[in-house]
């Protein structure tokens, strides 16, 4: 099968969904956060991603939020799904597909058992035939990494268009952006945004640029004038802000709560997700008034 043309290059935020104490999607929220990050002068917007909370989702949902979201920007829209099967894969990338999402990111089943590298070709085999947009590898589930072999068949196949490497996993990312011949690679590594970029990725579909798309904006930009004094000040600053949110409990809590202190409301995560001590609420509270104090 041949490659798709991905040209989409820079920060794209991986969207929260806003969602009320029942777990009901708050659609007006979400409007307003899209409109909000647009304005912030991002280059896409990824819904659905590691903090959207969708995995499990039906496709009436993914497709409603992936319809908001699109109708409310005029940025290019990234759609994520997490399937656990073949079948459901497939009504998801429709799903995603008919809201009008510009591209679609694909995590690899998870859920007790991962597929070896021929179940993840024929996977993406069938997700490359049920839709017509560019198709992204979400390298982003610490217990369901792909590895570069694997990677490298799916390109090989024509059956992947860019690869979204998250997890922390900072050696994989490099290895991929090592490669002589690649497709476009955007970093999820959230503590090491500017490392990628000096290693020459396209572009973060980033939790942190979803928090404070500007600062990720500024990063990129002064990146790409090699301003690298102040790429290095913003980056530390990032760095501070991802060490108070990064949880293993709390992270969505976390994040939500920053949102919410910013005058963004978004609501709190689904349960039994939406879990935040006191010293996680003040923690981010005074990181929040430490940090917009600081250049």
């Amino acid at each position: 099968m041949n490659a798709r043309t991905l040209t989409l290059r820079g920060i794209i935020p991986s969207m929260v969904t806003p969602f009320d104490n029942s777990g009901k999607l708050e659609r007006d929220w979400l409007k307003r956060e899209t409109e909000f990050l647009t304005q912030a002068d991002v280059d896409g917007l990824c819904v659905g991603g590691v903090i959207s909370e969708t995995a499990g989702a039906r496709p009436e949902e993914v497709h409603l939020i992936c319809k908001t979201v699109i109708s409310s920007t005029n940025k290019p829209v990234i759609a994520g799904i997490f399937p656990d099967c073949t079948s459901e894969a497939l009504e998801l990338a429709s799903a995603c597909a008919s809201a009008g999402a510009q591209a679609l990111s694909v995590s690899p089943p998870h859920y007790l058992f991962c597929p070896d590298r021929e179940g993840l070709i024929e996977l993406f085999a069938a997700v490359r035939e049920q839709v017509d947009v560019p198709v992204l590898l979400a390298n982003s589930i610490p217990t369901a990494q792909v590895d570069l072999t694997s990677m490298t068949a799916l390109t090989d196949r024509g059956l992947i268009d860019g690869i979204h490497q998250g997890a922390g996993n900072a050696h994989l990312l490099a290895d991929i952006l090592n490669l002589k011949s690649r497709l476009a690679v955007y970093t999820g590594v959230e503590d090491l945004l500017y490392m990628a970029f000096l290693l020459g990725a396209e572009g973060a579909i980033s939790a942190l640029a979803a928090v404070f798309p500007k600062d990720c904006v500024a990063l990129y930009r002064a990146h790409q004038n090699r301003d690298f004094d102040r790429a290095r000040k913003i980056h530390e600053k990032l760095n501070r802000w991802w060490r108070i949110l990064d949880h293993p409990v709390e992270f969505l809590s976390r994040v939500k709560s920053a949102l919410a202190l910013q005058q963004r409301p978004v609501g709190v995560p689904r349960s039994p997700y939406n879990v935040l001590s006191a010293y996680g609420q003040s923690s981010v509270q005074e990181a929040l008034e430490r940090q917009l104090k600081l250049p």
